[in-house]
């Protein structure tokens, strides 16, 4: 039991840990609505392409994000449902204004 605990906290604490910076959550709810260019969330949140271009390589390393390309453009979306309800959950609790997105 012990080291079920152990394990799933170890699980849990990779999840959060990218999501914990301001921009990468911004990024995932975004991207929560629908799949979005990089030049979708640059209007968006109002930052460099190079910072935002940073923040999406962490979301995919941490397999939080999927992109494909399509022309000129770069599309990302979340990759993992799991993640849309964590973050529907954080929205009822600290944005309880908003209407979630799963």
């Amino acid at each position: 039991m012990e080291a079920e605990r152990r394990e799933s906290s170890v699980t849990a604490a990779k999840v959060l840990g990218p999501l914990s910076h301001p921009t990468r959550l911004l990024i995932v709810c975004l991207l929560m609505e629908r799949e979005r260019y990089v030049g979708e969330l640059l209007e968006s949140l109002g930052t460099t392409k190079g910072n935002i271009s940073q923040h999406l390589k962490i979301l995919e390393q941490a397999g939080h994000v999927i992109s494909r390309k399509d022309a000129n453009r770069m599309y990302y979306r979340i990759a993992d449902e799991r993640l849309k309800e964590l973050l529907a959950a954080l929205q009822r609790l600290y944005c309880p204004g908003l209407r979630p997105h799963v």
